[in-house]
């Protein structure tokens, strides 16, 4: 079988446009035509309907089973690909926003200063989306600030972190949650790790997110602290890029939350069996051994 014209059908049902695959291909929109059709011969059997693009019984059995034989054929080769002088491969790395700004940069520099020829593409997003793309294969390896219940899915602790009330350079000391209880906030999306924890944290403190006046609410922890800095208002971020901003006299910190938050890595556990994904996992691995940390 070829397999060009399984992943051919695997776009297929994943993008469920022709225009779309031939671009990924960089094929002809015929071209992707021709390949489904050849497959559906060399299997016998219709794998597509045409008009809603959403695969037939026999294509729902081809696409499970054939995202497994394009996994197994990756692995046979970069283990083949092991054996010379280098190994090469390509890894999904996906990040929320934090993890992204101070903890994956490190470990990708020294992941590519061992492994030169490894292709390495990053996404950063919030954590819950990062999770997802895990969950349907579109990432091999997430580090985010959150975990789930998926049994599917290896967690490992790479490190905590704090979270910081911060304010305008100007702002008043605060000693409780009824400091705040009035005064404007930026708050972050609710499929943030950190608003997330930010939930948690206030509920030790004694308060709550609903009791909190929202200005607004923006997408990126680099938007709180620009609004923050403008004296637009008040947050809760991480110690991390608190204590960055307060070190560039941007913004200043108030207190910490009473909670340690917990970054992870997390992978699908088949992806253990991907010899340049492990490579990655033994790396982060061996940061936790050695109490390096990938901050200070």
């Amino acid at each position: 079988m070829n397999l060009k014209r399984v992943e051919t059908f695997l776009l297929l049902i994943d993008h469920k446009s022709f225009s779309v695959v031939a671009d990924l291909l960089n094929i002809s929109q015929p071209g992707v035509t021709k390949q489904l059709k050849t497959l559906e011969k060399d299997l016998g059997s219709t794998l597509l309907h045409r008009t809603s693009l959403e695969p037939t019984e026999a294509g729902r059995i081809v696409y499970k089973k054939g995202r497994h034989l394009l996994r197994e054929w990756k692995l046979l080769k970069e283990e083949c690909q092991a054996f010379q002088n280098h190994l090469t491969g390509f890894v999904r790395v996906g990040a929320s926003t934090i993890p992204s700004t101070y903890i994956v940069p490190p470990l990708l520099k020294t992941f590519i200063t061992q492994n030169p020829h490894v292709e390495i593409s990053l996404t950063v997003d919030d954590s819950e989306k990062i999770l997802d793309f895990i969950q349907n294969d579109k990432l091999d390896i997430g580090i985010i600030g959150c975990k789930t219940a998926d049994k599917e899915l290896h967690h490992k602790v790479i490190t905590q972190d704090k979270l910081t009330l911060i304010g305008p350079n100007d702002s008043e000391e605060i000693k409780d949650f009824e400091d705040i209880r009035d005064l404007p906030f930026i708050f972050r999306s609710e499929q943030s790790g950190t608003w997330k924890a930010v939930q948690q944290g206030l509920a030790e403190w004694g308060g709550s997110v609903n009791e909190l006046h929202c200005l607004t609410t923006v997408h990126s922890t680099e938007s709180v602290i620009t609004m923050v800095e403008s004296g637009l208002g008040y947050s809760i971020v991480s110690h991390l890029a608190a204590r960055n901003a307060y070190n560039h006299k941007r913004i200043k910190i108030l207190l910490e939350l009473p909670i340690n938050r917990e970054f992870y890595c997390v992978y699908p556990s088949h992806k253990q069996n991907n010899f340049v994904v492990r490579m990655m996992i033994d790396l982060i691995e061996k940061e936790i051994k050695e109490g390096n940390g990938f901050y200070s």
